[in-house]
């Protein structure tokens, strides 16, 4: 019964994110409105989304829902220092373009705000890579209450749904790319 209602919020939360998907503008309303989902329809206790810094090895919070500001301070910090970006897990999950897991933030030990995390009530976390073109451009991160959420049918709706979101995000680009060439010159970029 726990294991059904468990996969019955993530398919909540994909039927979500794919009629997000179609009717989404920009980037941004994509990024917070996938987290709100997550956060509201999926009963996750946060969620967010880390974009890779192009040129660098930072990660930049780009959207979050059901956040606590200072555990999302405490995020920021460590996906901002490069030293201590290296070793998160959305670091590994962006690195290896595969999801990173930890179903108890008690005692797994990839989990570097591990005592922070337990005492806002975030058991389970789970780590996907946004892909486009085969390489990771981000990741959107899953924080669940309960211990031991994310098993492999979870992950792979929840990877069905990271792919969903970079779908968007290719799609959003190529339509800014076309807006753009109906008004520019691709040569010489000036007004047509």
């Amino acid at each position: 019964e726990k294991r059904i209602r468990y996969l019955n919020r993530v398919l909540a939360v994909l039927s979500g994110i794919n009629s997000l998907v179609v009717r989404v503008d920009n980037l941004g309303q994509l990024y917070t409105e996938a987290c709100d989902i997550a956060v509201r329809i999926g009963n996750f206790r946060m969620s967010l989304i880390g974009t890779l810094i192009p040129g660098t090895t930072k990660i930049e919070v780009v959207a979050s829902a059901g956040k606590d500001d200072d555990l999302l301070a405490a995020i920021r910090s460590d996906l901002g220092s490069p030293a201590v970006a290296s070793g998160t897990m959305m670091a590994r999950a962006i690195l290896s373009g595969k999801a990173v897991v930890a179903n108890n933030s008690q005692t797994d030990a990839q989990v570097l705000l591990g005592r922070q995390y337990a005492e806002r009530g975030v058991r389970s976390i789970a780590v996907l890579p946004l892909m486009v073109a085969e390489k990771a451009i981000g990741a959107i991160v899953m924080y669940a209450s309960e211990v031991e959420f994310f098993h492999a049918e979870e992950l792979r709706l929840l990877m069905e749904l990271a792919g969903d979101i970079a779908f968007a995000v290719v799609h959003l680009g190529q339509r800014e790319r076309l807006e753009y060439l109906a008004y520019f010159d691709e040569l010489t970029e000036l007004p047509n």
